[in-house]
């Protein structure tokens, strides 16, 4: 085989909170995530010769050494000693700058590729390790389903997530970058309340109305945006159980029991890009 498309599965997070700063200047989170079925299309494909070589068909998105799917490749053939030449093809459906772990999972789709080209030669927990250096939210999306995630991402335990409900995501017209959201932290770190073994425990007993009130994010209060409260309020008008920013954003979602709720929601909401999908959990985690 030497070619192979992967799934790149989106995340939402369903709680995010800094808890603290490592010397290096890296964030050690709380941080529960769920992967949701709007994904990208990664194809990879070995030839012979020598290089790595990124398409992608949105232009925003950088096809050299700054993409991270560009060095998850670079990092799998140095550690396994691959030489190839290696070619990767994105298709994106993921909005960037959203918060949903667009590059992340375009970077793990990429080494989880590669190693199924090669015959497997990493177990997955080295995967995860090789993901981990890439960035907080890679080791999740090779691994993806649900998980409680702590540390900078590398420290994972595996948790029964979202079951049967509907995801309304809502990308404004505006973004967030990360670095940024996380100097607003480093500038004016604030001191959260929000404890997440109480959303472990509403969605093990699947317990969507108490999984939505549970819902939380520190970057909310980090960037005390009416912008994003508006979004979140529109969707709780709306009958969402309950509403919360992503990531670092600037994308905003809502979790709904009926499928006929959530339609009805986006017809009567206005924004550039509304998305309807639902959580992978194809397996069930202890």
């Amino acid at each position: 085989m030497t070619d192979i498309k992967v799934n790149a599965y989106a995340k939402i997070n369903l709680f995010l909170d800094i808890t603290g700063v490592l010397p290096n200047g890296y964030h050690t989170l709380n941080n529960i995530m769920q992967q949701i079925e709007l994904h990208d299309e990664v194809r990879v494909s070995l030839q012979q010769g020598r290089g790595i070589e990124i398409t992608c068909d949105n232009p925003i998105l950088p096809s050299d050494k700054r993409n991270i799917a560009y060095k998850a490749a670079a990092l799998f053939a140095e550690t396994t000693g691959l030489c190839a030449k290696i070619t990767v093809d994105i298709k994106k459906n993921i909005p960037v700058m959203a918060g949903l772990g667009g590059s992340s999972t375009d970077g793990a789709a990429v080494l989880t590729a590669l190693n199924r080209l090669c015959g497997e030669p990493l177990p997955t927990s080295e995967l995860e390790n090789l993901g981990a250096m890439l960035g907080a939210d890679v080791p999740f999306c090779i691994r993806g389903n649900a998980a409680f995630c702590q540390g900078i991402g590398e420290k994972m335990v595996d948790i029964i997530g979202l079951k049967n409900c509907f995801i309304l995501i809502i990308k404004p017209d505006f973004s967030c970058g990360t670095a940024q959201a996380y100097k607003l932290y480093d500038i004016s770190p604030v001191k959260s309340t929000a404890e997440p073994e109480g959303i472990i425990s509403a969605m093990k007993e699947n317990n969507l109305i108490q999984t939505g009130r549970s819902l939380y994010n520190i970057f909310e209060l980090l960037y005390q945006d009416g912008r994003i409260e508006k979004i979140k309020n529109d969707l709780l008008t709306s009958k969402a159980l309950g509403a919360l920013l992503s990531g670092s954003g600037s994308a905003v979602y809502g979790l709904f029991e009926r499928e006929d709720a959530a339609i009805s929601a986006m017809s009567r909401l206005k924004y550039p890009f509304m998305l309807l999908t639902k959580p992978v959990f194809s397996i069930e985690k202890k």
